[in-house]
């Protein structure tokens, strides 16, 4: 097994069962991907925890060499462009041995036109 770790960073929400979702959605894709990451795990910028500091140092502190952080954005707000590569820069600068990937946000995947055209082929299917 790899020595390395996956962060799926979400906004965070005030609503307790939206922040539950995402961690749901984290479960649901560790067991999708155990064998290429020794963790998955989920964080919030904003409403609840972890915070992406925190989870990028819990991986640290379990001795992960390599991280990757998936935003789960559909668009490139602040928070996209500038406020997780301040903490991705920030850990890295403290922690240099550590490598973290920063990956382009949810949205900017080509699969989302993908996904949308099947959801609304799919829904069409139902009328």
């Amino acid at each position: 097994m790899q020595n390395n770790a996956l962060i799926i960073v979400a906004h965070g929400s005030r609503k307790a069962s939206s922040n539950e979702e995402i961690k749901a959605l984290g479960e649901k894709v560790k067991s999708l991907q155990d064998k290429r990451y020794a963790l998955v795990m989920t964080a919030f910028l904003e409403f609840s925890t972890p915070s992406l500091e925190e989870s990028i140092l819990s991986c640290i502190d379990k001795g992960v060499n390599e991280i990757v952080i998936l935003p789960y954005f559909l668009a490139s707000g602040n928070h996209v462009t500038r406020d997780i590569p301040e903490v991705v820069q920030k850990i890295h600068a403290s922690h240099p041995q550590v490598k973290i990937t920063l990956t382009e946000h949810l949205g900017s995947s080509s699969a989302m036109v993908r996904l949308l055209s099947d959801m609304a082929f799919n829904f069409n299917k139902k009328l």
